[in-house]
Parts: structure tokens; sequence; C-alpha cells
């Protein structure tokens, strides 16, 4: 097969085949959960408690509404565009190229540091588990590689290793926060529900709602409820992808957060004093949940499972955002947005995983954690990764309230008729205040002096890097993105090489599951068969 030739400079990639199908819901709902991972309410609700008082919790709350607002209106773009990438193809359709990409680029970056950081707390919490003193922040940083590497091969090899991972992740988890959070609350309660539903302690509740609570909210913008988003991002891997992906990613947003927040309640029952919580983050982030909370309740045999439940939800955890960043890495190589687009295109000849995108995401997530020079660090990584998570949410979200004005949105098989406008319109403004409140510099979160503008000057990098990029993807007016056949602005295209079709050359209609591939000249799709033939 021949490619068109523009030049050296703007040649079109060839012979850029689809992801294989076969993912279905229970996988698409298992991803969600798993990188929700609800059992990280015991070590993430003690932390919020050290920052905002024993009504921390409802920090939470307030957090799961808005991403629920969030949720729903992804659910009717991804039964409108089931393609892969999620936010960024979303943004693609609804912004233009440029706002697209930008999305893709905050995704993606968002991903890396927040995968960098799970990484690093679970070491942390693997250092407990066999009891040992909490490392040196060097060999932290050399055991966060090894585990970031050990999830770069899990993602290179089959899907099959993915879902197991998530499966057995589905599990802990659910063992995890309802075998603790009923034992923790009927056998352990050093208080009553009347204490955790006050306002934090002696302030007026007013007072709390503009501080303590706001420290709470920016810190779980960063920790919790992450990823209720990807199984959109693997849409063009997914049966009835229209379908499946709304439900799944509200699934697993609504069961992944009430188990998160019935978590965040039992440690709240149980904890003792805020004070003596933040002592114990002085010298082991993870001692705060464990070594404090259920170590002293219920022993430490119980505080030591729990440790290994976590350790198993987080390393799954680490690997699905990890696919969440090659994904985006591979459908912004696809649109020719990145250095290097076509080795990051490559699909695995067998498989046909983006493993070259999953090495990059690797790579990067590897090298992350030797720039943590103190513990405050690593909490500086993850809340840098908050806001541009929330920015890359608000951007495909502008980009429908603006179609919605103009009166061009339809619909798929899931939509919110009327109330698509002013569901977006409040999740919207939510997002704004949520990214603006998790960047806000605070000495609790990130301590005093550089790290206290840690994540406004991570984000700056961020952004900086992201408009070189676009500058050197879209010179010359566009011409290295747009003369490039399977890129066309229409997504009709995308949709039908990755989930139905006709070959264009034996005329066979092609099921969900058949691989096939986008001709660039004839703008058709053929077959892998046909394919292989006209090759030979």
């Amino acid at each position: 097969m021949t490619t068109a030739s523009y030049g050296d400079d703007v040649s079109p990639v060839s012979d850029v085949r689809g992801l294989r199908h076969g993912a279905g819901a229970r996988l698409a709902t298992a991803l969600a959960f798993t990188s929700i991972r609800p059992i990280v309410g015991f070590g993430g609700t003690a932390l919020l408690i050290s920052y905002a008082g024993l009504s921390a919790w409802q920090a939470l709350v307030a957090l799961l509404v808005v991403l629920l607002l969030v949720a729903v209106v992804f659910g009717a773009l991804a039964s409108r565009w089931p393609i892969e990438g999620g936010v960024h193809g979303w943004a693609r359709q609804l912004t233009g190229a440029r706002g697209g990409f930008f999305t893709g680029w905050l995704y993606l970056c968002s991903y890396v540091l927040f995968m960098a950081s799970l990484a690093y707390f679970d070491v942390q919490r693997i250092f407990f588990l066999f009891g040992l003193e909490p490392p040196t922040v060097l060999i932290a940083s050399i055991c966060t590689a090894a585990v970031l590497l050990l999830a770069t091969v899990a993602n290179t090899l089959t899907r099959a290793w993915i879902k197991v991972i998530a499966l057995i992740a589905v599990a802990a988890s659910l063992i995890g926060c309802i075998g603790y959070s009923v034992a923790l609350i009927a056998g352990h309660s050093s208080r009553g529900f009347g204490d955790i539903l006050s306002s934090g302690g002696s302030d007026a509740g007013g007072a709390w709602l503009s501080g303590p609570f706001l420290v709470a909210l920016a810190w779980a913008s960063a920790f919790a409820f992450r990823g209720f988003e990807i199984p959109s991002d693997i849409s063009e891997e997914m049966d009835d992808a229209p379908r499946v992906v709304p439900r799944a990613m509200l699934t697993g947003l609504i069961v992944g957060g009430v188990l998160t927040i019935i978590a965040g309640i039992s440690i709240a029952l149980v904890v003792p004093a805020a004070p003596e919580v933040s002592d114990e983050l002085a010298s082991n982030p993870y001692a705060a949940s464990v070594g404090v909370t259920v170590d002293v309740a219920m022993g430490s045999g119980a505080a030591k499972f729990l440790a290994l439940l976590l350790v198993i939800a987080t390393f799954a955890a680490i690997a699905v955002c990890q696919l969440a960043a090659s994904r985006t890495i591979w459908t912004m190589a696809r649109d020719r947005e990145l250095p290097g687009s076509s080795w990051l295109v490559q699909l695995s000849p067998r498989r046909r995983l983006p493993r070259n995108a999953i090495i990059v995401a690797g790579v990067i997530g590897v090298i992350l954690p030797f720039l943590i020079f103190e513990i405050k660090t690593a909490y500086v990584l993850q809340g840098a990764s908050a806001t541009p998570l929330l920015i890359a949410f608000l951007i495909p979200l502008v980009g429908l309230l603006r179609s919605r004005i103009r009166s061009s949105w339809e619909s798929g098989p899931f939509g919110l008729g009327r109330w698509m406008t002013p569901v977006a319109v409040i999740a919207a403004l939510a997002l704004l205040g949520l990214a603006l409140n998790a960047l806000w510099p605070r000495e609790q979160l990130y301590g005093s002096g550089r790290g206290l503008w840690g994540p406004s000057a991570i984000t700056v990098v961020i952004v900086i890097l992201g408009l070189g990029v676009m500058a050197w993807a879209y010179r010359d007016g566009g011409v290295h993105v747009r003369h490039h056949g399977h890129v066309e602005r229409d997504l009709n295209e995308r949709v039908r090489l990755g989930h139905a079709g006709t070959c264009v050359s034996c005329h066979r209609d092609l099921a969900a599951g058949d691989e096939a591939f986008w001709n660039p000249e004839a703008h058709v799709v053929i077959c892998v068969a046909c394919e292989e033939v006209v090759v030979e």
C-alpha cells in the first residue's frame, strides 16, 4: 500500500490500524472503580482530619456531588463520540484542534504526575507492611521507580493482565471498605455521629467553611475519585461503547464514591485527636491512617492486612492511570500532535497495544520520583496533578455549552435532554472553583518556602511546555496535522473505524471486534485480511 506524500516534514503516518476490541461493561466499570480506589478513604480522610478536623470528610461529599454532575455530562459526550482518548477527542470536536490538543496535554501531564505520586506513597505502605523504618528519600525514589516499571510491564503484556489486576483491586477495595468500615464503626468508635457532623472544632461554621474546609477540599481534589472517566479513554477497544462507557463511569463513581465516604466516616469515628495524626505524618505519611488509628483500634495484624489491601489497590490504580496516559499519548500521536508521532502511534503486531506510548508514559513516570527531595515534595506532585485535570475536564464542558448555544449539539444514545445546559453550567462553574482552590498556595499541604508555590510553578511549566509543543504541531497554519487523511475534522470516520463499517475490498460487514484500518488515500475502511493481500 502506498501513501500520499506532502514532503518530508508533513508526510502522513502510514497504516494506522484500529486497536483490538473485546473490552466489555465489566472491565470498563472495574477500571473506573480501580482508579477511584475507595479504600484510600481510610488513609486520605485521616490526612484531611489533620488539616480540617473531624468534619473534614464532608469535603469528600462535596467533591463527589460535583464530579457526579461532570460524569453525567461526560456520559453524553462519550455516547456521541465513543473515541479513544476521551476528553482529548471531545474537546477537539467541541473547541477545535488546538483546544483538543491543550486538553489532551493537560490530561496527560496530570496522570503522569499522579501515578508517580501514587507509587511514592505506595512505597511508604510497603515499608510499613514489612515492619521497616520509613525509607530515605533516595531509597523511596528508587523503589518508586521500580513500582512504576512493574506497572509498565503489566501494561505492555496483554489486556488480560490489566483485567486481572483491576478485578483483584476491586476485590481488595470491597473487602477493605466493607469489612474494616463495619468493624471500626461497630466495635471501635470513640465518638458519635454528632461529633463528626458538627463544624470544624471550635471554629464558627463560616470560618471553617472558608478556611479548613477549603484546605480539605483542595487535597480531596488531588487524591479522591480520580479516574471515573478512564473507561472513555479506551472507547475504541470496547464493545457497544456509546452505551457501556456512560454506565461504567457513573456506576464506578457512585459505588466507589459512596464506599470512599463510608471508609472516611469510619476513620473519623475512630481516629485519635488531629494533633496526634499530624505528629505521625511528619515521619511517615502512611502512619496517619494505619499507624495511629487502625493499629491502635484493632491491633497490628489488622493494620498490616489493611496495608496489604491498600498496596494492591494502589498498584492497580497506578497501572490504570498509566493506561489512561498512554491512550492519550496514542491519540495525540494519531493526530500528529506530538514529536515522534510515527513511532508513538505504532501498535504491537499481535496484541494491537500502543506499547511505544505505554513505554513513554512509564519512562516519564520513572524520572519524576528522583525530583522528590523530601516527603512534602510528593504532596506537591500530587497536588500539582489536580489543577491540570480539572481544567482538562472544564474545556469540553465550555465547548459543549457553546455548542448548545449555537443549537449544533446532537445527543447520542445517552443524553440529558433539556437538563444538559443547566447541569453543564453548574459543573463548569464548580470545576473552575475546584481548580482555583487546588492551585492556591497552602503551607499545610505543601510546606513553606519553594514548596508553597510548587503546584503553581509546575502548572505554569506544564502550560508553557504545552504551548511550545502546540506551536510546533500547528506550525505553518496547521498543515502538519491537516494533511493526514485519518484525522479529518469529521469524527464519523474515526467512529466507523473504531466500532463498525464495511470493508471496501471484500464488502464484508465488520463487527465491533474485527480489526480494520482507515485508508488515508481513499478515505475508506479496509479489513486487515484484505490489507495484507494488498500489501503482498
